[in-house]
């Protein structure tokens, strides 16, 4: 999987914190939050995780018993159509990229 600098300094911050789950003291004392220049979750995070992962993300079962199956792919596709969407009514933050 494809990741850009800022999914790696938090893969590694996670990494870090999972790795001391039974040590709080040195968590608390070791852990540091990454320093980011620019971070999207979306993009940066969900995204990478979401690329060609065809696990299902949402699994929908109706009271009649039928059921729908969403990839986190598909989810990811599906984010980034309602982003575009919002963007093309004016939904857009200049200082967060984002509403």
């Amino acid at each position: 999987m494809a990741e850009t600098p800022g999914t790696r300094s938090f893969r590694a911050a996670r990494d870090f914190l999972l790795a001391h789950r039974t040590d709080y003291a040195a968590a608390r004392e070791r852990f540091r939050w990454p320093e980011l220049t620019e971070f999207n979750w979306a993009l940066d995070w969900f995204d990478v995780i979401a690329r060609d992962n065809e696990a299902p993300a949402l699994w929908i079962v109706e009271e009649d018993g039928a059921e729908r199956r969403v990839s986190f792919e598909e989810m990811s596709a599906r984010s980034g159509r309602v982003a575009n969407w919002l963007r093309g009514r004016g939904a857009w933050s200049a200082a967060t990229g984002w509403w």
